[in-house]
């Protein structure tokens, strides 16, 4: 009989005092053996830390000392124990056979450095199935299981990584610290697969997401993080050759941005976020240089996994 699995599910948090028993408590009910709940908090003030505390007094929590985004999941991780690593966030909740078969999935190849669940909203339409990643640097959500073998890496919503993958990503930063949050998902997944791992869909591994519940009513900031963050990525994460490659779709990408904020009246946002994007290259680049250095995929099979452009 195989050895079960240690898993580390670590759920981020800031000021989500309203949805956390949702989560918690959907994973304290997993039908898995061995696994541990890390709250990794982002200096929450609506009495979440007092919470779970109360309510689930045997998870963890690891604070940070102020509101740092996505990269507060690192905090959590650098604790966590154990072998497969699941992030989530706090609007989500989880079938009770979800740990276990996200893990099994993962365990019928050594090979596989992440996976992704099927991903619903709460009324039952399907969110994501995982990221769709295109040669232009554009992500989008797979939602049909027919195009289930399009998909790149996990939808930053639920994500399993193996330990031995996310301990493989040099600079030594999971997510990575500068990004705060959007393309992050995309950002690790991107590296992960460089790094000579492969991805894998767990279909009944099923979640739930109720989206957008941290960024919501902050539009203007979804739109120029998910824009910097995007051509940091590309910056960071694209090989030389395959950048050369796909440089007219990338730029083509980042035309069509502007246009089409600038129809919505957003003309001075986005031009912002390139702006700023670019003033960052000089520490993308230093990034760039340790991660292309040590990618162990071709550029001829990382071409068969990026798929279409747009």
């Amino acid at each position: 009989m195989p050895k079960i699995k240690s898993v580390s599910v670590v759920v981020l948090n800031y000021n989500g005092k309203k949805v956390l028993k949702n989560c918690l408590g959907s994973l304290s009910r997993q039908n898995y053996k061995d696994y541990e709940l890390i709250v990794a908090d982002n200096n929450s003030t609506d009495g979440s830390v007092e919470l779970i505390q109360k309510n689930f007094p045997k998870v963890k929590i690891v604070i940070n000392k102020e509101n740092i985004g996505i990269p507060g999941l690192n905090k959590g991780i650098e604790k966590a124990k154990g072998e497969y690593i699941i992030t989530v966030g706090n609007d989500t909740k989880f079938d009770k056979n979800f740990i276990k078969e996200i893990v099994d999935v993962a365990e019928k190849d050594k090979n596989v450095g992440m996976a992704s669940p099927k991903i619903y909203f709460f009324n039952e339409k399907i969110d994501t199935l995982g990221l769709r990643g295109f040669k232009s640097g554009l992500t989008k959500d797979v939602k049909n299981e027919k195009e289930k073998d399009k998909i790149f890496c996990p939808s930053g919503c639920a994500e399993l990584f193996r330990r031995d993958a996310l301990e493989s990503l040099k600079p030594r930063e999971y997510f990575d610290n500068d990004f705060f949050c959007y393309a992050d998902d995309f950002d690790i997944g991107f590296r992960i697969i460089l790094n000579g791992w492969k991805f894998a869909y767990a279909p009944k591994a099923v979640a739930y997401h109720m989206h957008g519940t941290t960024m919501s009513k902050n539009m203007d900031k979804s739109i120029y993080l998910g824009d910097r963050n995007r051509i940091w990525t590309i910056a960071k994460d694209f090989p030389t050759g395959v950048l050369i490659k796909n440089l007219h779709w990338i730029l083509l990408l980042q035309l069509a941005t502007i246009v089409k904020y600038a129809l919505k009246g957003k003309l001075f946002l986005i031009l912002k976020s390139k702006i700023d994007a670019i003033a960052g290259l000089g520490k993308m680049l230093r990034k760039r240089k340790i991660i292309q250095r040590n990618k162990k995929i071709s550029d001829k099979e990382l071409d068969k996994l990026i798929k279409g452009v747009f």
